[in-house]
């Protein structure tokens, strides 16, 4: 289950969470200590969204996140947008089923059992255009913050020396690559896997 948290209290509480307001030309973010993109490989778009799942919510666990929250940058609602594309179409449900409303703006918080299913609608929702804004995350020490871009990369960025340190010793644990150029794009990241004769 998920559970809602109003905008305006969830930022009070983190108000360096990104915000962005472009009609007044406005960005919010926190100040960061080092920022990674990370991907997963995989032979497939659905491979590539399960592999994602299981390895974001691994992350998370490995640094002891018992759950982890979700705001859109702008002020537009989670289910803004109406979508024909199957995936989409369940990811909408999805977060209709967990009782967002459609005006609903404020953030997610995602225990972390709840966790893969929900990266795995998210994954299709930003994929396909499927909400408006960007969704970033973060965790209640808000140690980190990330977002999941339409290639299924992991754009991740430690906020102290000591999340950062603890992140590049747990993360081997983990199918999570690094983007050794710092570039986000698709092409690398499917594989496709020889057969052995």
């Amino acid at each position: 289950m998920l559970k809602k948290i109003a905008r305006k209290p969830f930022l009070e509480k983190y108000p360096e969470f990104i915000q962005a307001s472009y009609y007044r030309n406005k960005y919010i973010s926190p100040e960061t200590f080092d920022s990674y993109i990370l991907f997963v490989e995989a032979g497939s778009t659905v491979g590539l969204c399960n592999n994602l799942a299981k390895e974001l919510t691994k992350l998370a666990k490995k640094l002891q996140y018992e759950k982890v929250f979700f705001l859109g940058d702008t002020t537009i609602p989670w289910l803004f947008r109406d979508h024909d594309y199957k995936p989409v179409k369940r990811g909408l449900d999805y977060l209709a089923e967990n009782k967002l409303s459609k005006g609903f703006n404020g953030a997610i918080q995602v225990d972390i059992v709840d966790l893969p299913e929900f990266i795995k609608h998210l994954f299709w929702l930003v994929r396909c255009n499927g909400i408006v804004m960007y969704a970033h995350f973060s965790d209640p020490g808000f140690n980190i913050m990330g977002s999941i871009c339409q290639y299924g990369n992991i754009h991740l960025s430690t906020l102290n020396e000591e999340t950062d340190i603890a992140f590049n010793q747990i993360l081997f644990e983990t199918a999570l690559n690094i983007s050794t150029t710092n570039e986000c794009g698709g092409g690398r990241i499917f594989k496709r896997y020889a057969t052995s004769i």
